[in-house]
Parts: C-alpha cells; structure tokens; sequence
C-alpha cells in the first residue's frame, strides 16, 4: 500500500488538473459577454471603433457599435440611454448642444484630429504672402471658426478676445496684411485652391485634390487645437469601469497605428 500510495495521488493530481484545465476552457467558451452600445457617425469613426471592438472582446466586453446617419442625434441618444458612449464631435460641437439641450453628457476621453491646413498653389511659405491676398475661408461658423484661429496662430491677424472657440469676420481687429476673405462653403474650397492665393481647407476634403495635411499645408492644426474629437458619456457613467477599458483600448499603440497606416494623414491620433 505504501508504495501505491505516491501513484494514487500523482492520479489524482493528474484528474484535478485535468478538471481545472477543463472548467477553465468551458469558462472560455461559455464566457458572457457585457453589451455596450457606443454611437457613432459612418466612416473613419466607425471603423476605428471597430478595431477597438476586437480589442475590448479580451476584456469581455461586445462592444456593439450604432452607426448614425444623422448626427445630430447621436447625443440625445446617449442621453436617453440608448447608447452608453459615442464617437464623433469636437468640444465647440459639444459646447453648442450643451447649451442648446439639457443634456447630462461629458468627454471622458480625446481621440483623433482631423486637422484644419491652409493651402496654396501660388507660395510655398507665409514669408512670401503678398498685401491684398485673397483667403478662401469656410462659410460655416464652426468651420469659419476654426479658420480664423488657424490664421490667427499663423500670424496672419489678431481677433478680439470672445468667450469660447467661436469666431466671425467681424471678430478681426488686426489685418495687417489687408487680407481679403471669401467665405465658401467647406466642401468646395478645395475647387478654388488655384483661383485664391490662401484656402483654409479640412483635412477630409484635401485627399480629393491629391494634397497630404501633414505634408503639404503650410500651417495645420496641432493636437492643441479644441476641435479634437472626443468620447462622450453621460456624466453619471465616466468613471465605468467598461467605459474606461474602451478608452484604454482606443488610446493603445495599436490604434494609434492603424490611424497613422489607414489614414496618412488625413487625420492624426490626439492621445
């Protein structure tokens, strides 16, 4: 009995091993996965949520993503409840529906820019800018906004001090230059880019005239800029243990680098 004694019981080591071994792989296979609901526009936004779909899954999370064609509903539907996170405006936008709606919805997180750039065919630098340049701006105040402020880093004028990001022409109080602007809507500056000496075009319209933000704008919006993208949760739910796992996912190398490889430019990670 003695000498089977060492065999019963490396048997059964071997059997509670093999048990463990089997509980683990049904855990695996039966694994419940928590639902969350992330609201996003189409394109750029939704395939970078994608990816982040397959990350977040190691965690147990099924990340199940609502694309939106109409984004102007996207906050009231995480407000309501419908949707637990989403992915597509910038801080102004945020700031505009805050003040509009009585929305309880907060950033938790910033993702991606899609930078802002002025253009042009006629110089290579601002050093050379001639008196009396004609500026192609968007027409939109947020897109006009952003292009005053990018003018303004640019040196190009000065505007008076207003509360918040939000500008207009008549905000100018410095044109030394004696610059003369041309508001155009945002999707067809890219056609005047050889009839105007300056355009201030967005990052998602300069790839349809072959140009690359990061190489060829003569100025462009940095990671400093307030129109950086956001994730945005109700305000009772930033600190979620699922949301902050999704923010981590979305803040990794491997994110950062699909956006780099994908996008070439168009858009920059801002983490």
């Amino acid at each position: 009995m003695g000498k089977r004694l060492p065999i019963i019981t490396a048997f059964l080591m071997l059997v509670s091993i093999a048990a463990l071994l089997s509980w683990h792989s049904w855990l695996h296979m039966n694994r419940v996965y928590k639902p969350v609901k992330v609201g996003v526009s189409a394109g750029p936004h939704f395939e970078i949520m994608s990816l982040i779909k397959t990350i977040v899954a190691k965690d147990g999370i099924d990340l199940q993503i609502v694309v939106f064609t109409d984004y102007s509903k996207l906050n009231e539907s995480l407000y309501l409840g419908s949707t637990s996170i989403n992915s597509f405006q910038h801080q102004p936008y945020l700031d505009r529906v805050l003040s509009d709606h009585n929305y309880d919805v907060t950033p938790i997180a910033k993702t991606v820019l899609f930078p802002m750039g002025i253009y042009s065919k006629k110089i290579n630098t601002l050093n050379t800018l001639p008196a009396g340049s004609k500026v192609a701006i968007p027409q939109d105040l947020f897109n006009g906004s952003r292009g005053l402020l990018l003018l303004e880093k640019a040196g190009l004028i000065v505007c008076r001090k207003t509360t918040g990001y939000l500008r207009t022409l008549d905000d100018i109080v410095e044109n030394p230059q004696n610059l003369s602007f041309i508001q155009v809507d945002a999707m067809q500056i890219n056609s005047m880019i050889d009839s105007v000496d300056l355009a201030l075009i967005n990052a998602n319209y300069v790839a349809k005239i072959g140009l690359i933000p990061t190489r060829d704008a003569l100025v462009l919006e940095d990671i400093h800029s307030p129109y950086i993208n956001l994730l945005a949760a109700r305000t009772k739910d930033i600190h979620n243990d699922d949301l902050q796992k999704i923010v981590k996912a979305y803040h990794s190398q491997e994110v950062k680098d699909f956006v780099q490889e994908r996008f070439q430019g168009t858009m920059v990670a801002a983490w």
